[in-house]
Formats: C-alpha cells, structure tokens, sequence
C-alpha cells in the first residue's frame, strides 16, 4: 500500500519487519524522488531503525502506529519519525553520530512539531511531544513532568539509549482513543508559510502551488495567480495596457500574488522578462531585500553585493521609481510591475509636494508605463489600511483610467459592490470612458494569514466598527478567542516568551499616537527610516536584543504593515479610546489629549489599529495599562473603558 510518508505501519508490523526490508523501502522512495548519493543517509536509516526496534519492544505498542520520513513542507522537508501512541502523537528527529543537543536542532525539532500542529489536519487537538535525539550524548534529559503550551510540549532530550523511557513516559500522558496510522498518514498538510519565506522560497523559483496551502484556500490563490499570468500573457502578446486590481483583507495572500507574478510567473524572473514589485512601505521593501539576498548568497554561493542589486531590482521602493522615470522620454525596463497596498496611493498635491509634479501616483504611473508597447500593472488592495495624509484610495485610479483610454480595467464585481475603501471608483470610472473587466478571481475571500482563526478578519472589522455585539457573535464561533487580554505588561511579555520556540517569531506593537505609552514601560517605535533597525527586528533570531524575539521595541503601523509575526503583542494607548458607545480617535497636543475631528484623520488612527491587529499569524495578546489618576493623559477610566469593550467582543483575559 503506498503511503504518504517513506513508511508507515502499525508499531507491531514495524517490529515484525526485518531491518533490511524497512530500508528498502525507504531507499526506493528517496531514489523515485530524489537524485544524488544517498549512501549516508541509508546509514544513519539503518541505525535510526534498530534504536527504534530496541525502544518499541519494551512498549505496550499493540495499537500503535510509526512512520518513517513523513513529509512535510513540499519544499523538501521530512520528520525522521512520528510515533503515535494513543492521542498523544511523538515527533521525533534523529541526529546520527551527534554527542550533545544543540539549540538549532532543538529549534527544528520543535519546529516540526508546531508545524503538524498548525497544518496537519490529524494533528488538530493532539498533544504533540518534540523529542530530539542525539544517539551518542552522554546522557538523555528527561523532565520531571511534560508539560503543554497549546498542544505541544517542551523538546525532550534523549540519547539513542533512553528512547524507551521516553516512550514510556509519553505513554503515560495518553488517555483517549488510539490514532489511526492510516488515517494519520493519509490526512492534508496545508502550510501556510509567512511573506518573508513565501519571498524566499518564491525568488528561488518555487511556485505558489509549491509554498502555498493544500485546500481550498490555496487553490483559489492560485486561481487567481493563473489568472494574472494568463491576462499579462495576453498584454503581451496584442500590445496591450492593462489593469488589474486584486482585492481582499488584510492577510488574503495578495503581496503572495505579487511576488509570484514577479518572480516565478511566466512574466517574472524566470522567463527572463523584466518585472518588479514595488511598494511605499519601504521598510517592507528593505526587510524581503534584506532576506532574499542572504538567502540567495547562502544557496547559490554569490557575493554580498550582486545577492543584494538582484534583490533591489526585484523589488523596489515606488517613489524611488517614479523618480528614475520622471524625464518625459524616460522608459522603464519592466512591462510588468506590481504596485503594493495600491489603495494607498497618494493624490495630486503630495505629488506636488515629493516630486514637483501636480499629479497623483496612479496618473503618474499610467503615463510612464503608457510610453511601453505593452504594459501590465497589478494593483493589490487591501481596504481599511490607509493611514496616511494624502492617501486617496482607489478613486484616483478611476480618474487617471478615464484619462488614459487606452487602458483596461479588470476587477471584480464583487469588489466594486462592496464599495467601503473602493468609494469612488465605481461611481466615476461608470461615468466616463473607461474599459472595464469583470474578473471574479481577482478577489480573495479567505485569511491566509490568521491560519488558526479564519474568522478573525471579520472579528477586527466588527469590533473596529464599534459593533461589538456582532463581534462577540463571531468570536463565539472561533474555536480560539481572537485575542487574549490583560493588565500587565509583564504578563504579556511572559505569555509570548513561552511561544517564541522553532522558528515561530513574538515581537511588541504599538500605535504611533499612543505617545503615552511610555509612561507604562513602552518605548516609541523607531522611525520607518530606521531601516536597518526594522530588518533586524524582522530577520535576527531569538538572542540577539535586535530582534523582535526579545520584546525589547514595538513596531508601529507604519513600520510593521504587509510584514507579519507568529505571536504579536499589542499595547493598546489611549489615543483610541470608547466612550461606551463608540471608538473616540485622538492625538496628543502636549500637554492634553485632543479629539480627532476630521473623517479622514479619525478614520486613519482606526485603521491603525486595523493593521496591528492583523500582524499575527496564530496569535494576539492586548496589553491594556491600568494608568495614572494623577496623570491627566493615562486616565484609569479610559483604559477600563478599552479594556472593557475589548473583554465584552470576545476577547479572553489572560490568566
């Protein structure tokens, strides 16, 4: 019967098997999917197997399921062995010949457990314990007790002689029904990798099919990542302009798209065909520069310098390419560009501000790409997320598409008919001479991001819309509350700390108005000119204070937008207080905190706190602080209020 994983049976039948068998089949299923020498690896298979028939046989393994080499990622990745014992599931990695446990290979062991946590749908609702072990160490580290945070336990150290105690204690912790291997074996593995991998992996030809998802989710990004291609294709090939506008919330795979239009579609790096994304969020920009280059150094074995000018010209600022077209006879290399958070695009008076020019950035785009035989420029929309001056949304798009006629338009009808954050463009774009294209796969519905809460897009729209009612409803829905809340910083650094494990990545948020936050022990964000700084937060692993792991610096909203985190933490200031009815934006005029007044500013400090609630991949906890009575800026009062409201729309205290 073939399996997903190299070998999977039930333990009895593993030990019923002879040694040599077992190999043979694993060796014929590493030579059918892998090229190369694998003389080493069948070695350390052939001692991994006896360990494992030494351990296996002083167990009451009757009902017990293993598998061998249980693929992971489709990116090459494998557990060495999962063992199921009852409800508990045990992953365990092997590292032949090693005499100590080293941190990274903790980290990948527990890595792999989070992983089938997180993606492996027989996995849902198991205990799953992370066992290294280091055949030749002096001696195994087997806890007093094994303890769970959120379904997984601590690594477990052992050498290849204490495998059978590690069992026996695992075995221990089981107390419901025993795991079926066949089904286990059989059940999807739906990863959802984060933008700084899916940039990686992505740049170094993968596709989205190979990075992405295994369910429906995924098959409608790609969908929509076929479709992109088939209209650039088609631009191409009539000497075309066109348009594409690809909608959906904040963490619905759209930036994926991009990049995978850029680097790995049939338009992008691999066909040789200039393309790049560019974006107005550079600290985005420099982050995936910054981490493509290394990888790229790293796997293809080229210097520093040409690692980061291919980055660089993959992926770049928008103002710095406006700039290098700015000359009237000036034509860009690239037919095909993908334009970043487009509902961000600026109006008229800042292109008079920044480039001397009074036109906006969607007008301005249009005519340098206009000077091209064909051009295809995709705009990704993420509505709710303008949180800038100047910021005009998708109507300055419909009015430079009823400029330039020879342009066409694709979008969704769907999109058009939501209307909240595309207000304009339907209105004015039906009134003029525009071409448009109803293209229904250019929308994406799902949460890629919020993989452990799909819900929770709809959950952040409610409560920021002040219906906290509606948000309660959908919070009681999720199987996870959509946040976790409390009172003290210091529990909350507390709480990420413990799931800052494997390659999962915790770090501090926080609003740039919450100017007060200070006075709590918060230090400000730096500036989204600190560059250098935000891609050590993003990029440095856990140790090094740079890095988000040590919960020493928030990121604001404009320094952490499109990027992302496992586990955020979010201190909530007062510059966005309720009033018992509805969210009160302010700002500070030192010394006093002053109402905002205007539609557009109240709306941006919103969205703020759209986008830092929307940063997490499995999980937030709101830092609310109890305040100052004799601080006329950290009135007790407000913050009960916030904190309140935030309990009453679902969210769980931490405790």
């Amino acid at each position: 019967m073939m399996t997903k994983s190299y070998f999977a049976a039930s333990v009895p039948d593993f030990l019923a098997r002879s040694t040599e068998d077992i190999l043979g089949r694993l060796a014929t299923r590493v030579g059918s999917e892998h090229s190369g020498n694998e003389t080493q690896q069948i070695r350390a298979w052939r001692i991994q197997i006896d360990l494992l028939k030494d351990a296996l046989r002083n167990a009451d393994n009757d009902s017990w399921g293993i598998l061998l080499e249980l693929p992971l990622l489709r990116l090459g990745r494998r557990i060495d062995t999962t063992i199921l014992v009852g409800d508990v599931v045990a992953c365990v990695e092997f590292k032949i010949g090693a005499t100590n446990f080293t941190g990274a290979d903790v980290d990948q062991a527990v890595d792999y457990a989070l992983c089938l946590r997180d993606f492996h749908a027989a996995s849902h609702g198991k205990r799953i314990v992370p066992v290294l072990c280091s055949d030749q160490a002096c001696k195994s580290q087997l806890p007093e007790n094994i303890d769970f945070i959120d379904d997984v336990s601590q690594c477990i150290r052992t050498n290849g002689e204490g495998i059978s105690r590690v069992l026996l204690a695992i075995e221990d912790l089981s107390g419901g029904d025993q795991i079926d291997w066949q089904s286990y074996d059989a059940a999807s593995y739906s990863p959802t990798p984060d933008i700084v991998t899916a940039a990686r992996s992505l740049y170094s030809g993968h596709s989205v099919r190979e990075i992405g998802r295994a369910d429906a989710t995924a098959e409608a990004l790609e969908r929509t990542a076929n479709r992109l291609k088939a209209i650039t294709e088609e631009a191409r090939r009539d000497k075309k302009k066109v348009i594409c506008f690809v909608t959906g919330e904040p963490g619905s795979g759209k930036t994926l798209l991009g990049l995978d239009l850029v680097f790995s579609g049939t338009a992008g790096r691999v066909a040789e065909e200039p393309a790049a994304l560019l974006s107005g969020n550079r600290p985005l920009v420099f982050v995936l520069q910054a981490a493509i280059a290394d990888d790229a150094r790293r796997r293809e074995g080229i210097k520093a310098d040409e690692a980061k000018r291919r980055a660089q010209q993959a992926l770049q600022t928008l103002l710095g390419y406006l700039k290098d077209h700015a000359a009237a006879d000036a034509r860009p290399p690239e037919n095909v560009i993908v334009f970043d958070e487009a509902q961000r695009a600026w109006d008229a008076d800042t292109g008079l501000k920044l480039l001397g020019r009074a036109k906006s950035e969607p007008e301005l785009f249009m005519e340098i790409m206009g000077r091209l035989p064909w051009a295809c420029l995709v705009c990704l929309v993420g509505s709710g997320q303008e949180i800038n001056r100047g910021e005009g949304g998708l109507a300055l798009w419909s009015e430079a598409l009823a400029k330039f006629e020879d342009w066409t338009a694709h979008i969704s009808e769907k999109a058009l008919a939501a209307r909240e954050g595309l207000l304009g463009f339907f209105d004015i774009a039906s009134g003029a001479d525009v071409s448009l294209v109803n293209d229904p796969e250019l929308h994406l519905n799902s949460n890629l991001r919020a993989y452990r809460n799909n819900l929770h897009g709809g959950w952040v729209a409610a409560l920021l819309d002040g219906n906290i009612d509606k948000a309660r409803e959908i919070a009681d829905e999720m199987e996870h509350a959509p946040a976790l809340v409390t009172r003290d910083l210091s529990e909350m650094k507390a709480w990420l700390q413990t799931r800052r494990r494997g390659d999962q990545r915790v770090g501090l948020l926080a609003s740039s108005g919450a100017t007060r936050l200070v006075a709590e022990g918060v230090p400000p964000s730096p500036r989204s000119d600190s560059l250098e700084t935000v891609v050590h937060w993003f990029l440095k692993p856990a140790g090094d204070f740079r890095s988000s792991n040590a919960l020493e610096t928030p990121l604001s909203e404009f320094v952490c937008q499109g990027l992302e985190i496992d586990y955020a933490g979010l201190c909530w200031g007062n510059d966005l207080i309720w009033d018992g009815q509805a969210w009160k934006p302010r700002k500070m005029r030192a010394p006093n905190w002053q109402l905002l007044r205007k539609d557009a500013e109240q709306q941006y400090r919103i969205n703020t706190y759209r986008v830092l609630l929307t940063r997490a991949r499995a999980g937030t906890v709101i830092y609310v602080p109890v305040g100052e009575e004799l601080d006329s800026t950290r009135r007790p009062k407000e913050f009960d209020g916030i904190f309140d409201v935030l309990v009453g729309s679902g969210c769980r205290q931490l405790s």
